[in-house]
């Protein structure tokens, strides 16, 4: 159970809002918040911004992320082909990251951090880099620590991976798709990445859909999900037991096996064999999922039409 005050975070949690630096309407406003940094690296970086040199020194690209809370900025990093690693292939990175003092302890740089994999994902990358010598901070995101490195004033610097897929079995997921209903869509990855723009709470389970929201939004997909997967590159789902009494679904294709709703529970790690196959004449049964599923199958093609009619 959530205390009172943990549940009045997480509901001010989800008003917040991330803006794009080369986006906004309002630059001037938020120029001056950024300002008010009591870092020196947000000073630099607002020297940058308002000089207009931020890209010429971090690549065409690169973007800063403000969290936003109405007219206060919570944290903010950037998103960018170059950080403070002189002589190195390794891109993008995520670089500048802060958090306003009041606002710490609440885990807000997870939200930008999201979205700075996400756009990593849709850039084709498979990782993101951090160029830091914090301890214990950018764990906590799953990041893992790779190599150490000199910065731009010849100082040692920790560098640490983080993967823009989180879900079990990325790595090999790659088989190829056997239908060609959903354009675009190759592999599990690029139905990963369909999905995160199309999963919303009327495809949550009804049992979790208070609790979903798109700082978790795996939460209670797993059979629609799984099933729709099947329809896309065949192969079999199964279920992981749970202590409820149902099954976590997930699919295997061969020997290739992936879980594209895993990160709904986190740390928590499942053993993905001997599990009972799920049928899906049995899952739809229930109304409700069936319609659920069909409302998945909508939303990606809607998704996937509104792609293609952008380029």
């Amino acid at each position: 159970m959530y205390t009172e005050r943990e549940n009045k975070d997480k509901e001010q949690n989800r008003r917040m809002e991330i803006l794009f630096w080369h986006e906004i309407k309002n630059p001037e406003w938020w120029l001056k918040k950024l300002a008010q940094c009591d870092w020196t690296a947000g000073q630099y970086l607002c020297r940058l911004l308002s000089e207009n040199r931020f890209r010429k020194e971090f690549g065409k690209n690169a973007e800063v992320l403000l969290l936003t809370d109405g007219a206060n900025l919570a944290s903010f990093c950037t998103y960018a082909a170059k950080d403070d690693i002189p002589g190195t292939d390794l891109t993008p990175w995520i670089g500048f990251v802060y958090t306003d003092p009041a606002y710490r302890g609440r885990r807000l740089m997870g939200k930008l951090i999201a979205k700075a994999r996400e756009m990593a994902r849709e850039d084709g990358y498979d990782a993101i880099w951090i160029s830091t010598r914090e301890e214990g901070l950018y764990e906590k995101y799953g990041a893992k620590k790779a190599t150490v490195m000199k910065d731009s004033s010849g100082e040692d610097s920790d560098i640490f991976r983080l993967d823009t897929y989180g879900f079990a079995g990325w790595e090999r997921a790659d088989v190829p798709a056997v239908s060609a209903e959903y354009p675009g869509i190759r592999t599990p990855k690029d139905l990963y990445n369909a999905l995160w723009h199309v999963w919303c709470a009327e495809t949550c389970a009804p049992r979790m859909r208070k609790d979903w929201s798109e700082d978790n939004r795996t939460l209670g997909q797993c059979s629609v999900t799984a099933f729709l997967v099947q329809d896309i590159f065949g192969g079999k789902v199964y279920g992981i037991p749970l202590e409820d009494g149902g099954f976590h679904c997930y699919n295997a294709v061969g020997d290739c096996v992936f879980d594209l709703t895993s990160e709904q529970f986190g740390d928590k790690t499942f053993r993905y064999e001997k599990n009972p196959e799920q049928l899906r004449y049995e899952h739809f049964r229930k109304e409700e999922k069936r319609a659920r599923y069909e409302l998945l199958r909508v939303k990606l093609k809607a998704f996937i039409e509104g792609k293609t009619g952008e380029n």
